[in-house]
């Protein structure tokens, strides 16, 4: 988020007083007009101040029992990116219906102070094409913030519903870890037991509505390419493939041990029909243990396993407890 809730209520706040200190040597009551609009934001900065010190309050007297950092969740980049842009959107929301009272109110400051007359046609002019701009220029960027929220929640959605099949793993002796991050990007899941260590890429993509209602649901994959009813596709497969290539090379430095990377692509809710036999492992979620396993025949050493999974829960435990801590970041 660019910009915080603080910086808006100081900004409120100041132009208040500006206001406030202009008119306080004029006795004309019909001045203090231009100030009703910056005065309902008044209830707004005492309620939000109100809020910051009870819960100060709050923390001062209790502490978090969890003082150890939490393992990241499925999607945990997407969904702080999420409610980024959730808080994003709703302050657009919240601030293009005050665009025309705050220009109103410049109208009225110039009309009293003698700057313009009223009813000046010019002025009326210039102000709306001023509003009719910062409305449209405010519409324009909720509706790629709309658009952002929605891809990130079909992302999340897909993160979430593979993450709950490849957690079943678990029970046999396999450690799941999500949403593990790297080097300026983060791989959304990664295996570690006895056939291998595999490193998993989520997509999400949704499906469009055919007419015949029947080829909707299917991906061809040759080994290359990635073809969608409509579209086709390579870099998730490309994608994959660097980030299994930099876990091998991390893991190998920690562990001092060289270990190779499986790279997999899954695509939640989708038929995959494949029509090659090279290229990496793409699977919808469903039934991992019997597609992902067949692909590596060598076992790894439980010690060496143990160690793997040491190093992945130390990079992934970053989630601090958010309980009574109003500081706590990701």
């Amino acid at each position: 988020m660019k910009i915080t809730l603080t910086e808006v209520v100081y900004f409120a706040l100041s132009a208040f007083l500006l206001h406030a200190s202009l008119y306080v040597n004029i006795r004309n009551f019909a001045m203090l007009i231009s100030l009703i609009p910056l005065l309902c934001l008044v209830p707004m900065i005492a309620i939000v101040y109100g809020l910051v010190f009870f819960k100060k309050r709050n923390v001062a007297k209790r502490r978090n029992p969890i003082t150890r950092d939490l393992l990241r969740s499925p999607g945990e980049s997407l969904r702080i990116e999420l409610d980024d842009v959730s808080v994003d959107l709703m302050l657009n929301m919240a601030v293009t219906p005050l665009i025309p009272l705050i220009l109103y109110s410049g109208y009225l400051s110039n009309v009293v102070f003698g700057n313009i007359k009223w009813g000046d046609l010019f002025s009326i002019v210039f102000y709306t094409l001023v509003g009719l701009g910062a409305t449209l220029y405010s519409g324009r960027k909720m509706y790629q913030l709309a658009n952002k929220k929605n891809k990130l929640s079909l992302g999340l959605d897909a993160e979430l519903a593979v993450a709950q099949e490849l957690n079943l793993l678990a029970h046999h002796s396999y450690w799941v870890f999500h949403d593990i991050p790297a080097e300026g990007f983060n791989i959304d899941h990664v295996l570690v037991g006895p056939s291998g260590i595999y490193a998993i890429e989520t997509k999400g993509r949704a499906k469009p509505i055919m007419k015949d209602g029947k080829a909707d649901w299917n991906v061809n994959y040759d080994g290359k390419t990635l073809n969608f009813p409509g579209w086709q596709e390579t870099k998730p497969i490309e994608q994959a493939q660097r980030q299994a290539k930099w876990l091998q090379q991390y893991l190998s430095g920690a562990v001092g041990e060289s270990v190779s990377v499986i790279p997999g692509l899954a695509l939640p809710g989708w038929f995959i029909k494949r029509t090659g036999r090279n290229g990496i492992t793409v699977f919808n979620g469903k039934n991992a243990a019997q597609i992902l396993f067949k692909t590596n025949s060598n076992l790894l050493p439980d010690k060496l396993i143990k160690q793997i999974a040491h190093q992945l829960d130390h990079r992934c435990r970053t989630v601090k407890p958010l309980a009574l801590s109003p500081t706590a970041k990701q």
